[in-house]
């Protein structure tokens, strides 16, 4: 009997050492049919969300932790995606400390960490063929220092060294500020992030602004964008809004966007285009759901084809 009770203990400590540790993830696949003005549409099945993400930390005393995080992007549908798919460490991953003084961290991290905000479909939002809205990225080689929360507001400030290379002159570096507020079921956030190729000195700059307002069942958003090369002296803007209404398992959804004209010094191309999306998800349960969305982008260039794209989806978290 004793011989069982310490082999029962023995076999307990591996698990106790991991109780600081979770595991999470949200996994979805759909069948997607896209359609370009003038040509035949296009069947395929189609990663809708995916990622798989580990967590812990450390108690270090007096309120001081060791945080740490690795996040991979998941694609059920194609395990040969070559963006990011299946990659390890592919999304937010780092070591950082976390105490009365704030979070820092270090590693590949995203650098706008509020952009996004009106994004809410599972497939293509109306923000889908945006090329300014939801486009930071997980940048390598970033630290990040997110101040407490005061009154409400967060504050997170992150400079990237550059992606690793041997030509230190093609090092593209990059700095964020974000700046975000909630109170009760209303959320203000900005974010900016400017990217900069050490050998020019050129930059590129995108700010983008989200809020958001939750009454009982109802949340409305809205977004503003704006991008500027400053090695071409090119400018564009967007906005748009967004909305949905939970009714018990099932929640509606629309979404519309418009994205303006590029502007290089004085001259004004008719680049612009606008967009909207439609959808209905259906919870089967707290984790697992269920759902249709359709999206459309239509271009104000003649010569340029609108896109139409329709989604059926399933996904579930743990």
């Amino acid at each position: 009997m004793k011989k069982l009770i310490v082999l029962a203990t023995l076999a307990a400590l591996p698990a106790a050492a991991m109780a600081d540790v979770t595991i999470s993830g949200n996994l979805a696949v759909g069948i997607v049919n896209t359609k370009e003005t003038g040509k035949g549409s296009i069947n395929t099945e189609n990663r809708t969300n995916g990622e798989i993400k580990f967590a812990g930390s450390d108690d270090l005393g007096n309120g001081l932790k060791a945080v740490w995080q690795i996040a991979n992007r998941i694609n059920l549908a194609d395990a040969t995606d070559s963006n990011r798919g299946n990659q390890w460490a592919g999304r937010d991953s780092f070591v950082g400390l976390d105490g009365s003084f704030g979070r820092i961290t270090m590693g590949n991290i995203y650098l706008m960490p509020n952009s996004g905000a009106m994004a809410i479909f599972e497939n293509n939002s109306a923000t889908f063929k945006s090329d300014l809205y939801d486009q930071g990225d997980r940048v390598n080689n970033t630290v990040s220092y997110k101040a407490p929360v005061i009154a409400g507001l967060s504050a997170t400030v992150q400079h990237s060294f550059g992606s690793s290379s041997a030509n230190e002159q093609a090092k593209q570096y990059a700095d964020a500020v974000s700046l975000a507020y909630e109170i009760g079921g209303v959320s203000l956030s900005y974010d900016t992030v400017s990217e900069k190729l050490n050998a020019q000195g050129q930059k590129k700059k995108l700010h983008e602004l989200n809020a958001s307002v939750a009454v009982d069942a109802l949340t409305l958003q809205a977004g503003y964008a704006r991008g500027k090369d400053q090695s071409t002296d090119t400018k564009r803007n967007g906005w748009g809004l967004a909305a949905s209404y939970a009714m018990g398992n099932v929640t509606p959804k629309l979404g519309y966007w418009r994205e303006g004209d590029s502007k290089t010094g004085s001259a004004t191309a008719n680049d612009g285009h606008k967009a909207y999306a439609v959808g209905v998800e259906y919870g089967l349960s707290k984790r697992t759901r269920t759902g249709v969305e359709f999206a459309k982008a239509n271009f104000d260039a003649a010569g340029k084809a609108d896109v139409r794209t329709a989604t059926v989806y399933l996904g579930t978290k743990f």
